[in-house]
């Protein structure tokens, strides 16, 4: 069982603005490796991206940047940071221009340029890119699990025709920590503490070290097997567990049983004690809105 949150945590200045929409753009995901991966064009050619909440800033593929002719800044190189046990790739700043997602025109952002091999390996395809924070922190997406459907919205308002019928809906403020959103008061079982929403994560819930200290929480876990996570230095390989008790947030609760990692950060009740990611909100079949403009997060559920 592989799981491959992808993190690239090499802070700089999120600068971006985008061209007016009119109306959503709406594009349909590759879900087949529980990553949303988006088809893009980049000043007209075809790349291949994932969406990812947890990266900042975005990335792109050293070999296709320069092949594109965006401006890279060698002389400020640095090391990506994240998971692996390897050494990180030498990464280096750029900004990605003309990019376009159905046609829709969205401006420059600021990014990384880096070796993704290793994380096309991962995927088995070719990976071009991530889409980070520096994309999405003047945006709303709207992410529709279920239908496997990315929307960009013009404004918030336009979710109102994409979530219609849904029967369940909870929000609250999208507040970030290290760029990721932070769900407050996730439960796992009888305890309550702040998660980040990775959707960069292949997996359900990974673990941080001040998890295990919540009430029931160590009683809670039974062993699994071995979880084998990509990131920005390869390979990282984490025990997985049986988590005996429901866990969920707002109106939402899966059953006892959910497979869950853990990870040998602190974290913290402050923060985050956890990491949900793609696998836990497809299996709830939400739809997830991120305006970051108006910094609030919706959660949709029970939709037809």
């Amino acid at each position: 069982m592989k799981s491959s949150p992808i993190l690239l945590l090499v802070m700089f200045p999120a600068v971006c603005a985008s061209a007016p929409l009119r109306g959503p753009t709406t594009t349909s995901f590759d879900f087949s490796k529980t990553t949303i991966g988006v088809d893009i064009t980049v000043k007209g050619r075809p790349l291949h991206m994932i969406l990812d909440t947890g990266v900042d800033p975005s990335v792109i593929d050293l070999a296709t940047a320069e092949s594109l002719g965006l401006k890279i800044d060698r002389g400020d190189a640095g090391e990506a940071s994240g998971f692996g046990d390897g050494k990180g790739a030498a990464v280096f700043p750029t900004e990605i221009e003309g990019l376009a997602i159905k046609g829709a025109r969205f401006g420059k952002f600021e990014a990384l340029a880096t070796e993704m091999g290793g994380l096309s390996g991962a995927l088995g395809r070719k990976l071009d890119g991530v889409l980070g924070y520096s994309f999405l922190s003047d945006k709303t997406v709207l992410i529709d699990y279920p239908a496997s459907k990315l929307s960009i919205l013009s404004r918030a308002s336009e979710a109102t025709a994409l979530t219609k019928g849904c029967a369940t809906r909870w929000t609250t403020p999208l507040r970030t920590v290290d760029s990721f959103p932070i769900i407050p008061d996730f439960r796992m079982g009888d305890a309550k503490a702040p998660v980040s929403l990775d959707t960069g994560s292949t997996g359900s819930i990974g673990l941080f070290q001040s998890a295990l200290d919540l009430p029931g929480a160590r009683d809670a876990l039974a062993e699994a097997g071995t979880i084998t996570r990509t990131g920005a230095r390869g390979e990282a390989k984490s025990k997985s567990y049986s988590f005996n008790a429901p866990v969920g947030f707002g109106p939402f609760t899966l059953p006892a049983g959910q497979i869950v990692s853990t990870y040998s950060e602190a974290g913290s009740t402050d923060t985050r004690v956890a990491n949900v990611g793609n696998k836990l909100l497809a299996a709830m079949k939400l739809r997830l809105l991120l305006d970051y403009r108006g910094k609030t997060m919706a959660f949709y559920g029970d939709c037809p």
